[in-house]
C-alpha cells in the first residue's frame, strides 16, 4: 500500500529540479501544416493550371483579329487575361472587346479543352487530398489544438480511453470539470463524440508516449490541473510520468501500473503517482479478511452501486483460501493473502474445479470472465457459506454477478477509476480512505454507527465545503468580523437550529492539517476545508447557509435577523417598546 503521507491531498507535487534554462514543453505540428501540406500536394496541379493559363493567354493575343470597322487588331495583355479568365471559371459573358476572327475561336476553342483538363486535373487531386489519412489527420490535430488553446476552464489531461477512462471522463463530466482525451485508438477518440456528455471535449488520436503529443494536449497550458495515464501499456504510463514530471514538476499526475518493476521506476519520478489495482485489491482483500468492520464502512463510503451498508462477514481469518487463478494473478493474490498469515490454496484452472468444500474463502481470477462466474457458482453448489471473490474485466456481466450473490468484484478498471476520482474530486475524502486503512475495527465502529445515526443506512453522499470567500462568502465575512461560529452550528437546520441536518463531519482541514471525525464544538476558521457525508437535501442546504449571511448569524447566535429593511425598523420600533 503507498505511503499515506503521499496521498493526503491530491496535489501533491514532485520538488522542482534546478534547471540552468526554462525547458519549454515540445508541441507537435506548426499551425500552418495544413498550409504546407496543401500546397505540396497542390504544387503541380497549380503548376500546370498557371502553365496553361499563360500558354493559352500568350497565343490568344498573337490571334490576328478585327474590330467593328474592319481593321485590323490583336488584343491586349488584359484583354486577353480578362478572356481566359472567364472561360477558365466557365462563366463566358461574350467577346471582349470585339467579336473574334476564326483564328481567334480556334484558338479559343484549343484553349477550352487545356484549361478544361488542367483544371479538372486540379480538383481531382485536391479532392484526393481530402481523403488522404495524413491531411485529415493534420486537419484534426489543427482542430484539437485550436479547442484545446480557447480552453479557459481548468482541465485534466485523461491519456487512455478504456474502461477506465470512460469511467473517469464520465464522473468529471457529472462533476462540471473539463478534460482532454488523448487515445491510439481511432474507435476510442471517436466514441467521446458519440458519449452524451455536457461539454465539448476535445479528443485526439495519439501516441500518449511522445511529449509532443502531451504538449498539443495542453501540457504547458496555464489551466492544465492534471495528467491521469489510463493506458493498459505501463512503459506507456511510465513515459507520460516522465514526461510531466520533468517538464511540468508543479502539475500532478496519476498513472495505472500493474508491474512492480515498471511501478518503481514511477515512483522514483513522482511518489505518490502510482494506482497499482491489483495492490490494492489485495489491501482491501485483507482489510475484508481482518477488520471486516473497517471494510464494511469503507465499503459504504466509496463510491459503489451499495445503496444500503452492505452486509458484515467475520470469520474470514481461520480457515483455509482457495485460489483459481492464471499464474501472474494467482501468485500475486497468494503472496499478499499469505503475508497476512493466512492459509492459501493456488489451484490451476486447467486442472478442473477445485474443491472447495472446507474453506471458508473462495476466488475465481482466470482471465476468462464467464469461466470466473461459473467457477463461483460451482463453489456456491459445494459451499453455501464460502465467501466468493470474483475477477472481471468489464461490467458487462454485473447482472449475473448480482443473481449469484457474489460477496465481492473485483474490476481492475473500476478500481483504478475509483480511486482516480476519489483523489480529485474529494481529496480530503481519500486522505480519510488512507486514514481509516491504519485504524482498528473499534474505530470503525464507532464511525460507522455515528453516521447511521446521523445519516441512515443508505449510502451517503460527500461534499467538501471549504470556507473561502469564493465559495461560502457569508460563512467568510462572518468570521472576518472576529465572529465565532463552530461546526455543529454549520450543521443546523436553518429554519430550527435546534434541530440538525442529516449529515455528519468526517474531516476537518486546517491549515494543511487533517483532523479526522472532529467534535461539533470545533471553532471554524477562514480557510477551512469540512469534508460532510449525508443524505442530498442535508448536503444542498449546507452549501444554501454558506452564501446567507442572515442565516449564519442565526446558526451561530440564535438571533431572529430582518431580511428586509422595512422589516428591521419595524423590529427595532418594537424591541425600543417593549425596552
Amino acid at each position: 500500500m503507498p505511503n499515506p503521507a503521499h496521498l493526503l491531498a491530491f496535489w501533491t507535487r514532485r520538488p522542482a529540479r534546478l534547471r540552468p534554462k526554462p525547458v519549454r514543453v515540445p508541441t507537435t505540428v506548426p499551425t500552418t501544416d495544413v498550409i504546407f501540406l496543401l500546397m505540396r500536394r497542390m504544387r503541380a496541379p497549380f503548376i500546370v493550371v498557371i502553365t496553361t493559363f499563360s500558354f493559352c493567354t500568350t497565343g490568344l493575343m498573337l490571334m490576328p483579329g478585327v474590330d467593328a470597322q474592319g481593321n485590323p487588331y490583336r488584343l491586349t495583355v488584359f484583354d486577353a487575361f480578362y478572356q481566359m479568365t472567364i472561360t477558365l471559371t466557365t462563366v463566358g459573358y461574350s467577346e471582349v472587346p470585339h467579336a473574334f476572327s476564326y483564328p481567334q475561336r480556334m484558338w479559343l476553342s484549343m484553349s477550352i479543352y487545356l484549361v478544361v483538363l488542367s483544371w479538372a486535373y486540379a480538383i481531382g487531386v485536391f479532392f484526393s487530398l481530402l481523403q488522404n489519412t495524413a491531411f485529415q489527420e493534420a486537419i484534426a490535430a489543427q482542430r484539437f489544438r485550436r479547442q484545446v488553446r480557447r480552453m479557459v476552464e481548468p482541465f485534466v489531461i485523461v491519456a487512455g480511453y478504456g474502461q477506465a477512462g470512460r469511467v473517469v471522463g464520465s464522473e468529471l463530466d457529472e462533476h462540471g470539470r473539463r478534460f482532454v482525451v488523448i487515445d491510439k485508438q481511432a474507435s476510442r477518440v471517436q466514441s467521446v463524440i458519440s458519449e452524451q456528455l455536457s461539454f465539448d471535449v476535445p479528443a485526439v488520436e495519439g501516441d500518449c508516449a511522445v511529449p509532443t503529443v502531451l504538449g498539443m494536449a495542453g501540457l504547458a497550458h496555464r489551466d492544465c490541473e492534471g495528467v491521469l495515464a489510463l493506458t493498459n501499456d505501463d512503459d506507456t504510463n511510465l513515459a507520460i510520468v516522465m514526461t510531466v514530471s520533468l517538464l511540468r514538476p508543479e502539475v500532478p499526475v496519476f498513472a495505472r501500473c500493474t508491474d512492480p518493476r515498471i511501478q518503481a521506476r514511477i515512483e522514483h519520478f513522482a511518489p505518490a503517482a502510482v494506482i497499482n489495482p491489483d495492490d490494492r485489491f489485495g489491501d482491501y482483500l485483507a482489510l475484508s479478511i481482518h477488520q471486516p468492520v473497517n471494510h464494511q464502512l469503507l465499503r459504504w463510503l466509496m463510491d459503489n452501486d451499495e445503496e444500503q451498508l452492505p452486509p458484515l462477514r467475520r470469520g474470514l481469518a481461520a480457515g483455509r483460501w482457495v485460489v483459481c487463478a492464471d499464474p501472474e494473478f494467482g501468485h500475486d493474490v497468494v503472496s499478499d493473502l499469505t503475508a497476512h498469515g493466512l492459509s492459501v490454496d493456488l489451484v490451476d484452472p486447467a486442472a478442473g474445479d477445485p474443491d472447495v468444500s472446507d474453506a471458508v474463502g473462495f476466488i475465481a481470477g482466470t482471465g476468462n470472465e464467464t469461466t470466473n462466474i461459473a467457477l463461483a457458482e460451482r463453489a456456491r453448489l459445494s459451499n453455501p457459506d464460502v465467501y466468493l471473490v470474483v475477477q472481471q474485466h468489464t461490467n458487462a456481466k454485473k447482472a449475473l454477478l448480482d443473481a449469484l450473490q457474489i460477496d465481492s468484484v473485483y474490476i481492475a478498471t473500476e478500481l483504478t477509476a475509483r480511486e482516480i476520482l476519489a483523489r480529485i474530486l474529494t481529496p480530503v475524502f481519500w486522505s480519510f480512505v488512507e486514514h481509516a486503512f491504519g485504524r482498528d475495527d473499534q474505530w470503525a465502529t464507532g464511525v460507522r454507527d455515528h453516521l447511521q445515526e446521523r445519516c441512515g443506512r443508505r449510502t451517503p453522499q460527500r461534499d467538501v465545503i471549504a470556507l473561502s470567500p469564493e465559495q461560502a462568502p457569508a460563512i467568510a465575512d462572518w468570521l472576518r468580523r472576529g465572529e465565532t461560529l463552530t461546526l455543529g452550528d454549520l450543521m443546523r437546520r436553518p429554519d430550527d437550529r435546534d434541530a440538525t441536518l442529516p449529515l455528519a463531519a468526517v474531516v476537518l482541514v486546517h491549515d494543511g492539517e487533517p483532523c479526522f471525525m472532529p467534535s461539533s464544538e470545533t471553532a471554524l476558521a477562514l480557510g477551512d476545508q469540512v469534508l460532510f457525508v449525508g443524505k442530498p437535501e442535508g448536503l444542498s442546504q449546507v452549501r444554501e447557509i454558506c452564501h446567507y449571511p442572515t442565516t449564519v448569524e442565526y446558526l451561530a447566535t440564535g438571533r431572529d435577523v430582518p431580511l428586509t429593511w422595512i422589516w428591521a425598523r419595524l423590529t427595532a420600533r418594537s424591541r425600543a417598546k417593549t425596552t
